[in-house]
């Protein structure tokens, strides 16, 4: 009896509580290119996969830390948004929050919007590392809010980086291969 009470409770607690925080949700790609020796510019789509809009979308940071190494500069917001960097001291690192000028400008649920952007002189591996102010933390982990930082919960999502090489099948096939025979011939090699 004891059982059939948690399991019917635990089914009313998702059936009631996760679709009430299910409805924010967000994406993000970033897109990097090098414009000089030591400066690269990070150009980031932000989607909204939920069913409420998104009006703010905080780059680098969770509530409590930002994850930039170096704060960054140059920094572009879609029409209708503006953006500060954020930062807490010597002991924090870097972010960037992105918020709709009003409610008529927040990104539609649905919809992807391009137009944040920055420069930086860390670099692609440092932007996809963990933080160094946090290591629990990639440094893209983001957060969006449906209307203005904290006007609700929020949600917290991980940046995906748009150049990232992703092997082609015949590459992950023919290297499966090669270990296989490694394998074989280690173990052959071992038998005698």
């Amino acid at each position: 009896m004891k059982h059939a009470v948690v399991v019917i409770s635990a089914l009313w607690l998702v059936t009631t509580v996760a679709p009430a925080n299910a409805s924010l949700l967000g994406s993000a790609t970033v897109n990097e290119s090098q414009i000089n020796g030591n400066t690269f510019q990070y150009d980031l789509t932000l989607n909204d996969p939920g069913t409420t809009t998104i009006g703010t979308f905080w780059f680098a940071w969770i509530p409590g830390a930002n994850f930039m190494p170096v704060s960054p500069s140059n920094i572009s917001s879609p029409a209708g948004w503006n953006a500060i960097v954020t930062h807490d001291g010597s002991s924090d690192g870097f972010a960037v929050q992105w918020t709709a000028s009003s409610p008529a400008q927040d990104l539609a649920a649905g919809s992807s919007l391009t137009g944040f952007g920055f420069d930086s002189t860390a670099t692609p591996a440092q932007m996809a590392g963990v933080a160094s102010f946090d290591p629990t933390f990639p440094v893209e982990t983001s957060f969006v809010y449906s209307g203005t930082p904290f006007s609700d919960a929020g949600f917290e999502l991980g940046a995906s980086n748009a150049n990232v090489a992703v092997p082609e099948p015949a590459s992950v096939g023919l290297g499966a291969i090669g270990a296989g025979l490694l394998l074989l011939l280690a173990v052959r090699g071992y038998a005698r």
